[in-house]
């Protein structure tokens, strides 16, 4: 009779053991993971849902069907939503009581897809002279959309790899894969790219050629011959043809820039007199002095000014031959005006 007794309770605990809840624990999907769907883009949100209405609810994970379970802190609500690329791959199910009965759900696959983060490739040497181009380009196989960005701003966004830099700015790249056409990976720190030097452009002033005064060596050349000694930014021609200059801004790695052909007409030279009898012998230093002619003795009023109206030199006379002194005068260009008699003209002079 014990024996009997015995296996019949044996018998009951054995079924209450292997027993399983009465209530549904089956959990779904959005997006749904059945069926070999279970890759997803980092950035997909999943929502995992349970049948409602139970007394509590935990949300879990582990990374095998064997592995150990973590919770899901504070997710104690029918449904859970996470972001794949937070976990990148996890098996999630919940656990549910219900009128004192616990049981775990089934468990649901997720994996996300890895992609490569992108790289800019370029050329080492990141200045520019101006004018010159430099073409970055992403280093690594595989995405299918590009976007470039010079500080800030998509400057091309589309299928080529490639970007023609002409401008100084900070460049980086996004890239997205052909199975996340919405997800956005970045090169992370830029390349800096700088410039040096300016457009070169020849300008004519009064018979004298002019160019940028920031350039650290000049030469000018005639019909592509060079100019012997040529060396300022600015040049008296001789000789109508055409003229070019090259100007050097930075000496390693070389930046020399070269203008445009610029075709000077010796007879358009600006008559140098000023008054019948009266003209300048000389518009360019020579001899430390600028030299005026002034044969029939008229009487004149001279004065020579900087390019900030200083009032450098001053002198009424009727010589002949009148020598305005540049020792004391720094190279560049200069206003002088000679009056006769109330009139008054200008001429520019030039140290």
């Amino acid at each position: 009779m014990r024996k009997i007794t015995f296996l019949l309770f044996l018998f009951l605990v054995g079924n209450i053991v292997s027993a399983q809840c009465a209530f549904d624990s089956t959990i779904t999907s959005d997006p749904d993971l059945s069926g070999g769907n279970q890759v997803q883009c980092s950035d997909q949100v999943i929502v995992f849902t349970a049948p409602a209405g139970y007394d509590n609810y935990q949300w879990k994970y582990k990374f095998s069907p064997s592995g150990t379970a973590t919770n899901f802190a504070g997710e104690t609500n029918n449904t859970l939503s996470i972001v794949a690329g937070d976990l990148g791959f996890a098996y999630v199910f919940v656990t549910i009581t219900d009128d004192g009965c616990t049981e775990d759900s089934n468990d649901i696959l997720f994996d996300t897809w890895i992609f490569l983060n992108p790289a800019v490739e370029h050329d080492p040497n990141t200045t520019l002279c101006f004018g010159d181009t430099s073409i970055i380009s992403n280093a690594f196989p595989g995405p299918e959309t590009f976007r470039w960005y010079k500080d800030g701003v998509i400057v091309q966004e589309g299928s080529q790899d490639f970007y023609e830099v002409s401008e100084p700015g900070a460049y980086w790249l996004e890239v997205s894969y052909p199975q996340c056409p919405q997800f956005w990976l970045s090169s992370g720190v830029p390349v800096v790219f700088d410039q040096v030097g300016e457009e070169v452009v020849i300008e004519e002033v009064e018979g004298v050629l002019y160019t940028t005064e920031n350039g650290l060596t000049y030469k000018w050349f005639f019909e592509d011959e060079l100019i012997d000694g040529a060396e300022s930014f600015f040049y008296t021609p001789e000789e109508t043809g055409n003229y070019a200059v090259e100007v050097t801004f930075q000496q390693s790695p070389a930046c020399i820039i070269e203008s445009d052909l610029y075709f000077f007409e010796f007879l358009s030279l600006n008559d140098n007199h000023l008054f019948d009898e009266v003209f300048f012998i000389n518009t360019i230093d020579l001899n430390q002095a600028f030299v005026l002619s002034n044969n029939k003795n008229k009487s004149l009023k001279i004065s020579l000014y900087d390019t900030n109206g200083r009032l450098l030199y001053y002198k009424l006379t009727q010589d002949q031959l009148i020598k305005i002194p540049t020792e004391t005068l720094q190279s560049g260009i200069y206003f002088s005006l000679i009056e006769i008699q109330g009139n008054v003209k200008s001429v520019s002079l030039i140290k």
